[in-house]
């Protein structure tokens, strides 16, 4: 928790939420307001800000929608300053790719980059136990592709990715490939079919590699990986533009 409570000045310019919305997020930067920090009442935050309670839910409904921000119930409810998650990337990510602002091709190639920088830095920091948890995770994985259950809409599916993530000790690296993955995780779960058969062999390819701290090859080979299924949403993509039309 922070040492001292934020202060906030009046609002005057510009349309009130978004002020509000500024003066919050600097609060965070400078390092007044902390993960686990609760907002002053939805009143005080009115009375401080100089605006409408009206334009402190607004902004307090953005700063939600942005992950920046959560609201809690009970007791102790009100709005809490959030933890680091990708919420906020994935959502607007999300959109453009709905709106077809985003081709997929662009995703699958932010994603090769993503995680072959990853794999890079998970060969010269991962532990072995960071190496452990991959191999457990794909016999997970594997299990549940020989008892023929379907994978491609759980979390199994972007798992091995947000465990290479945390081999690299890099938090941020962590939160891009989750944003990354989620959006792609919607689009793998409404394909008619999904190349399950051969994701185990490649998994465990991919973690040999990165054991014998060959990463090159262990992200060539991931890379191989996702340009297949890139090809397969992209046809998704096309059949579902001419039925749109």
């Amino acid at each position: 928790m922070s040492e001292s409570p934020p202060v906030f000045v009046p609002v005057r310019m510009r349309r009130a939420f978004e002020a509000v919305c500024d003066q919050i997020r600097q609060q965070v930067a400078d390092g007044v307001l902390l993960p686990g920090d609760r907002l002053p009442a939805e009143r005080e935050l009115s009375e401080q800000f100089g605006v409408s309670r009206s334009g402190v839910r607004e902004a307090l409904r953005s700063l939600e929608m942005a992950g920046m921000v959560e609201a809690v119930t009970g007791i102790n409810g009100g709005f809490y300053i959030r933890q680091s998650h990708p919420e906020g990337i994935t959502q607007a990510v999300r959109d453009m790719v709905a709106l077809r602002q985003v081709p997929v091709s662009d995703l699958t190639e932010a994603r090769i980059l993503l995680t072959a920088l990853a794999i890079r830095l998970a060969c010269e920091r991962g532990t072995e136990a960071d190496f452990a948890a991959i191999e457990a995770d794909t016999d997970r994985f594997a299990e549940l592709v020989k008892q023929g259950k379907p994978v491609r809409d759980s979390a199994l599916i972007t798992e091995f990715y947000r465990l290479i993530g945390r081999a690299t000790h890099n938090e941020v690296i962590v939160m891009l490939i989750d944003a990354l993955s989620e959006i792609l995780r919607t689009l793998i779960a409404r394909l008619d079919s999904a190349p399950q058969s051969n994701v185990v062999a490649v998994r465990r390819k991919v973690l040999r590699l990165m054991r014998e701290r060959e990463p090159d090859k262990a992200g060539a080979a991931l890379a191989k990986h996702l340009y297949a299924l890139n090809l397969l949403l992209e046809d998704m993509d096309k059949k579902e533009k001419k039925t749109s039309r």
